[in-house]
């Protein structure tokens, strides 16, 4: 209990309002920086090329058997619809972050969510190694980090970061009966 309130202490220097302002300004650069790095793994990985290649052998064919312009167009659509996913990914989180930077208790609950599976999810990519670089290895191992911390603080400053939950409840009273 001594560690959690000494973490706690230190989000409270900082403040609810300064907080949430820079966990979004934080989380709206690494969600660029994910998105940028993730389309570099597609591409690196050929995951388009992959599709294609599953594609045509479900459907009896190789892809030598294909057209290379076919192949290309349909390798960019491919790539264009990852890229579509990774937009409105983008989309979605920027959205729920507006509504955080608001109060709304509803958006603090996906960050909080987000922060913890963003942590995971880059845990996944340490099994890749230096695939796509020191850079990107060296991202992913501080984003760990940056999201238990961001996580931490969404956590232990909940109260601290919201408006009012619930407004109190209004009693009207009963009328009272008149006599005509």
């Amino acid at each position: 209990m001594l560690m959690k309130e000494k973490i706690k202490s230190h989000f409270q220097k900082i403040g609810g309002r300064k907080f949430v302002i820079l966990a979004v300004l934080i989380l709206i650069i690494t969600d660029l920086l994910n998105t940028w790095y993730l389309q570099l793994y597609w591409v690196n990985k050929g995951f388009s090329q992959t599709f294609l290649r599953l594609s045509a052998e479900h459907g009896g064919m190789t892809l030598e058997e294909l057209n290379p312009d076919t192949v290309t167009e349909v390798k960019n659509m491919v790539d264009r619809g990852f890229y579509l996913f990774l937009m409105i990914i983008l989309a979605n989180n920027f959205f729920f972050y507006f509504f955080y930077l608001r109060r709304k208790l509803w958006a603090q609950g996906y960050v909080l969510f987000y922060t913890l599976t963003a942590a995971l999810f880059a845990v996944t990519f340490l099994f890749e190694g230096t695939a796509l670089g020191i850079p990107w290895f060296s991202y992913n191992v501080s984003t760990i980090l940056i999201y238990a911390y961001l996580y931490l603080g969404v956590k232990l400053l909940k109260e601290e970061t919201v408006g009012d939950k619930r407004p109190e409840a209004v009693i009207i009273p009963e009328r009272e009966k008149t006599e005509q």
